[in-house]
């Protein structure tokens, strides 16, 4: 069964809820773990991989829809990604710089080990979103071309 993005969205209610009612001393690692799942499903990466499931089976599999339809609708969707990743590179770039000028201040060291975890799972999503950037220009590139 695909999972959609109002599935995700339940899904994160469901956790938040459930980590309300953590509230013991040896819950806290489930706890951490639980928001760990969470901070994935609402990461661009995960969306993006929604975006993807959704537009083939919406689109490229419909056979109702013209070869037009389909390239109009895939140019659509790689439109809203390239938009999304100029916003997040700028935005992770601004958080570099003010992690990189209080590095001195980290504080707990639990907090500090989540921030790089999330700074390493961002910096890869940047990564893969550039990669994918450069092989969606290259591919029009290309068929431009021909």
């Amino acid at each position: 069964m695909p999972v959609k993005k109002k599935d995700t969205d339940r899904a994160l209610v469901l956790l938040e809820e459930y980590c309300k009612k953590l509230k013991k001393p040896e819950e806290q690692q489930l706890k951490k773990a639980i928001r760990k799942v969470m901070g994935i499903f609402k990461s661009s990466l995960f969306q993006a991989l929604l975006d993807i499931q959704e537009f083939y089976e919406v689109t490229l599999l419909n056979s109702q829809k013209s070869y037009e339809q389909k390239i109009e609708e895939a140019n659509q969707v790689a439109e809203k990604w390239e938009k999304t990743t100029s916003a997040t590179d700028h935005e992770n770039l601004q958080k570099n710089q003010e992690s990189a000028a209080s590095s001195g201040s980290e504080g707990s060291g639990q907090c500090g080990e989540h921030n790089k975890e999330n700074q390493t799972f961002e910096n890869y999503v940047v990564d893969m979103k550039t990669k994918r950037g450069k092989t969606l220009r290259a591919d029009s590139e290309l068929s431009n071309s021909e």
